[in-house]
């Protein structure tokens, strides 16, 4: 960032103190003409110190535009109506006679700046809530409705443009104030084809076929305090329908006039990974963590062959192929009711088998549930060489170990499984430097060991 970049960076910052204090200062030439008090001395103080901080609102703006990231009309009128408003303040202050003239025009003016700024900052329309008008393509492509002859019978098929239809809209709604003619972030504009293909000063943001590789996906995934997160923190994120948008039409090319059936359905994305890196290329595998895996319906005849056997089996979503397996009505487990639990295990993503005579061996048939994300073990019986048989959950984000057998020995096997949140320990057998270890190696990783601390009261408050 060179100086006057950083100059620049002071604007935000100081232009909001000599509206108000410009504006109190109107306010107090109205009280005093109203009420005849005498304020004379207070309303040059203030019309001193706001139209001070006014000038240098103006010199650091000046400094911010030349970044040429602001459509130049609009910075132009910005400018001017804020070097009139600061002109007619600091005239105010020397003509005193002629203040209630002289403090209308710089509330106006004052006004008017104000309004260019906002529109720059939020976007046209950002205060009475006018509509930009969405860029081509989408004010030359229309919904269109094809005849599909395949067959002996004539059908319908509604055709939509998935660019037009379904992603200028987002943009337009959660990137256009940043990125558009209006005001161009980073160089970037995302309001046309041409723009979009040519990227910003960080290179291009758009592999069509490849989501990963595209910072215009990859950057909505990072962490909300990364810098290159988008849109940035406090500003309207994208939600889950949305960045499933977004993958789904760069994954299919990124055609800007390519069209699909209107009854298509976007696979849809679970949530934003906050764990990615800050870089623009994400890793290969990401779409499989954040998109809805490819299930198949679970079997109806084991299912009911498992309710039948008191287990309990709730869907947890996406038309019931998810599901959430329960023990809790079990007194005493058995070996083949775990096997039988492998021919729905793609579709089991938690587990709770807790307070039972659980095995190691059971646990080698566990390890099977690649899809699985939350597991209850507490109170069971099993050892440092069942969990052993964990290491292969990948996608396992909590593990409920509380009051087993497990001891330091497990350390290396659970520090092994890199995607856990969340890991209880209370009331295990590994070690406080064990413990210690475990937070080094799974520095992402919430553990909860029991070893709670708590300070004496202060008995001078």
């Amino acid at each position: 960032m060179n100086y006057s970049q950083v100059v620049g960076q002071f604007h935000p910052l100081l232009v909001h103190l000599p509206i108000g204090i410009l504006l109190f200062a109107f306010l107090l030439i109205i009280y005093q003409k109203l009420q005849k008090a005498e304020l004379t001395e207070a309303i040059s103080l203030t019309l001193l110190l706001g139209s001070i901080g006014a000038l240098l609102s103006c010199i650091t703006g000046w400094f911010l535009a030349q970044s040429g990231e602001y459509e130049a009309e609009i910075v132009q009128k910005h400018q001017w109506t804020a070097i009139a408003s600061t002109v007619f303040g600091f005239t105010a202050y020397f003509y005193k006679n002629q203040r209630m003239i002289l403090s209308t025009i710089m509330a106006a003016t004052l006004t008017i700046a104000g309004h260019f700024g906002g529109t720059i900052t939020h976007g046209e329309g950002y205060l009475f809530g006018k509509e930009e008008e969405i860029p081509e393509p989408s004010k030359t492509l229309q919904k269109q409705t094809k005849i599909d002859t395949t067959n002996s019978g004539q059908k319908t098929v509604k055709q939509t443009f998935l660019y037009n239809e379904k992603v200028a809209p987002i943009l337009e709604k959660k990137c256009y104030s940043c990125h558009s003619s209006r005001k161009k972030k980073g160089s970037l504009r995302l309001d046309s084809e041409t723009f979009i293909r040519k990227g910003g000063k960080n290179g291009e943001v758009l592999h069509a076929g490849n989501p990963s590789k595209s910072a215009l996906y990859a950057n909505l995934l990072l962490p909300l305090d990364d810098d290159k997160h988008m849109p940035p923190k406090g500003k309207s994120q994208l939600t889950s329908g949305e960045l499933s948008v977004i993958h789904y039409w760069i994954k299919k090319g990124a055609s800007f006039t390519g069209e699909i059936e209107a009854e298509t359905i976007i696979p849809q994305v679970i949530t934003p990974l906050n764990e990615v890196s800050s870089q623009n290329i994400l890793p290969e595998n990401l779409e499989l963590d954040i998109l809805e895996p490819n299930l198949n319906k679970p079997d109806q005849q084991t299912l009911e062959k498992l309710k039948n056997e008191k287990i309990v089996i709730n869907s947890e979503g996406f038309e019931g192929k998810k599901l959430a397996v329960n023990f809790v009505n079990i007194k005493d487990i058995k070996t083949n009711q775990i096997t039988d639990l492998q021919t729905i295990r793609e579709n089991i993503f938690s587990l709770k088998i807790n307070n039972k005579a659980l095995s190691d061996k059971d646990l080698s048939q566990i390890k099977t549930f690649e899809n699985l994300e939350r597991l209850n073990l507490d109170q069971t019986t099993i050892t440092d060489n069942g969990i052993k048989e964990l290491v292969n959950l990948k996608n396992l984000k909590q593990l409920n170990l509380y009051d087993t057998e497990i001891s330091d020995k497990s350390i290396e096997a659970l520090s092994s499984i890199k995607n856990l949140k969340v890991l209880y320990l209370w009331k295990t057998k590994i070690s406080e430097s064990g413990i210690e270890q475990l937070k080094k190696k799974l520095p992402n990783t919430k553990i909860e060991s029991g070893n709670f601390k708590f300070s004496k009261p202060d008995s001078l408050k």
